[in-house]
């Protein structure tokens, strides 16, 4: 069949959508006289909307859907009649439809598209036409190359893209204007930091981070030993982790936690030296912008949620006790130790790789 127009549907965090751009650049270089689409949430379109490789960026938003639905099934109807007739009207060849979830595959069969590719987790991937099957969730190998497996339905043999991201003229130039009014000049070695992370993870997004004491200790390390300019990054719902750092350094750091806005972020990224962060979309955005960067794995597998590809620009600290990775098939099965993983990273070994890394 001749593919004039592909789909790719993904509703998940910054971090999954990064992990497809491989998938995207293979699609492109392939097909280059098809439309590439893609369906996404709102926190992550900022990261698409300036991608090159792509015509057009829907917005798909769960919770959006559910409030409608609580307030008025019948509002919640005409808000699908119109979005399913937006979707059918493109007429699509194929979708790659990286949901893992039935109820958005028979809305993408609904759709007409026919062929649709995607992986069958726990039978849920019964409405695709092309699938692969994984029992037990991303385990053996990076996201990223799982994504690219799914090109065999297509006859294309894959190559290993490295994650990539395009930061706006104009959000550089607002970066720029809040780094003047914070007296940062272009001499300075800036850190960035982001002691927070995990927003998707909600109430346990605890198990997911450093201790808030031990990015203190760092911070006040580097400051003082690197003579480096400490940034610290994150969402509105961080604002306590920074506070509590911001306020233990006084004047050696500068809090822009929830003060700027995705692209924003990726644009102040742009202009570090470095970036200290948990596991998250902070580390990945970092490897797309190819930072160095150091991160910080508890519950999750760095195999599989890690740097794509190894480089020595990246230092990934975990600690390989017998009860992690308790992140496994898509849940994190809780913890009794409070984070022991995380616990026994120590403040002396990130400083030595950070130092290392900021060497010329």
């Amino acid at each position: 069949m001749e593919i004039k127009k592909i789909l790719i549907f993904n509703p998940f965090g910054i971090g999954d959508v990064l992990f497809s751009m491989p998938l995207v650049r293979n699609l492109k270089e392939n097909l280059p006289n098809a439309a590439m689409h893609y369906l996404c949430n709102q926190r992550v379109f900022p990261l698409l909307k300036n991608y090159p490789s792509l015509d057009k960026v829907f917005i798909f938003e769960k919770d959006e859907w559910r409030d409608t639905l609580k307030k008025s099934k019948l509002e919640f109807i005409k808000k699908a009649a119109s979005f399913f007739n937006e979707i059918k009207k493109e007429k699509y060849d194929v979708v790659f439809d990286l949901s893992l979830n039935s109820q958005y595959g028979f809305f993408l069969r609904m759709s007409g598209i026919p062929k649709r590719l995607g992986f069958n987790f726990r039978n849920r991937g019964r409405f695709l036409t092309d699938k692969i099957d994984i029992t037990y969730g991303y385990s053996d190998k990076h996201v990223a190359r799982y994504h690219l497996e799914l090109l065999k339905f297509l006859n294309i043999t894959p190559k290993d893209y490295k994650f990539d991201l395009f930061v706006s003229s104009n959000s550089l130039q607002r970066v720029k204007e809040i780094f003047e009014k914070n007296n940062i000049c272009e001499k300075d070695t800036l850190i960035a930091v982001c002691p927070g992370s995990g927003d998707s993870w909600r109430d346990t997004a605890y198990f997911k981070r450093w201790p808030q004491e031990n990015f203190l200790k760092l911070c006040a390390k580097l400051s003082g030993g690197l003579k480096a300019k400490i940034l610290l990054f994150g969402s509105k719902p961080e604002a306590g982790v920074c506070s509590y750092i911001s306020s233990g350094l006084k004047n050696d750091v500068i809090n822009l936690c929830g003060k700027i806005d995705l692209e924003e972020f990726c644009a102040a990224v742009s202009l570090c030296n470095l970036v200290i962060t948990n596991d998250g979309g902070p580390f990945h955005i970092a490897q797309a912008l190819g930072k160095k960067a150091i991160v910080l794995f508890g519950p999750v597998d760095e195999k599989v949620y890690g740097a794509y590809p190894v480089t020595d620009n990246c230092v990934i600290f975990s600690k390989h006790i017998s009860c992690r990775p308790c992140y496994k098939s898509f849940r994190f099965s809780g913890c009794n130790l409070d984070k022991q993983c995380l616990r026994e990273i120590g403040v002396d070994e990130v400083f030595l790789a950070a130092e290392s890394l900021l060497k010329p």
